[in-house]
């Protein structure tokens, strides 16, 4: 039997998608889910030390609620090697559904923590609407243009106003038929400055709208 606290040695990344069928879950519900499903699958986890030892689960970013994701990521720490291939089947029988594993590889121990590497996100946004391809164009142009977008946004109770502009990188129609505007964002995701998409939709003037959100890809420091 594994002893819990010898020192961790392996160090693994899920990648999975959060499916429509879940995306109303939040992400408190979501980590408990993988802690449950890692052990049933009885994957060696390592814990942390201390009164309440907590296994070594790390999520690259939370999705607002609501949001579907592709390429989701979490680190995982255990205490014997896996073989990625096996690691894959038995995770992927303990998950519930909505929950899809696509990848398990090895990295390296110490590197930074999957959190800090996070700097952007891909989006893709289906929203539904009445404007122009025209319209719909010349409003992200001129988003795209202006040097400051102030909006105001509750935290910690207070209601404070930023400038989303810097956290914007890029918006684009991919497509607009029948009602509704495909749209493709890049936007500032993590602990460095993290804009929501319907932030975004909300400076087009399309917050209140159906709308339906998905994280496409995760972009590290190093890209």
């Amino acid at each position: 039997m594994t002893d819990p606290n010898q020192p961790p040695k392996y160090r693994y990344r899920l990648t999975f998608a959060k499916k429509a069928a879940v995306k109303y879950i939040a992400h408190l519900d979501l980590a408990l889910a993988w802690e449950r499903a890692l052990r049933r699958a009885q994957i060696p986890l390592a814990y942390s030390q201390g009164f309440n030892p907590q296994p070594r689960i790390q999520f690259a970013c939370s999705l607002p609620l609501g949001t579907m994701g592709r390429a989701e990521m979490i680190d995982i720490v255990t205490l014997e090697p896996l073989v990625p291939n096996e690691a894959l089947a038995q995770i992927t029988t303990a998950l519930p559904s909505g929950i899809e594993l696509h990848l398990v590889e090895e990295v390296p121990l110490k590197e930074p923590a999957l959190q800090a590497l996070v700097h952007q996100g891909e989006y893709r946004v289906l929203v539904e609407t009445d404007l122009s391809t025209e319209e719909m164009t010349r409003r992200i142009e001129s988003l795209l243009a202006a040097e400051e977008i102030i909006q105001t946004r509750r935290r910690k109770k207070k209601i404070e106003d930023f400038d989303l502009r810097p956290w914007l990188y890029n918006l684009t129609l991919e497509s607009l038929n029948d009602g509704e505007a495909q749209l493709h964002m890049r936007i500032a995701t993590g602990q460095f400055g993290n804009l929501r998409p319907i932030d975004v939709l909300k400076t087009l003037d399309l917050a209140d709208n159906w709308a339906e959100i998905e994280r496409t890809r995760l972009i590290f420091s190093e890209e």
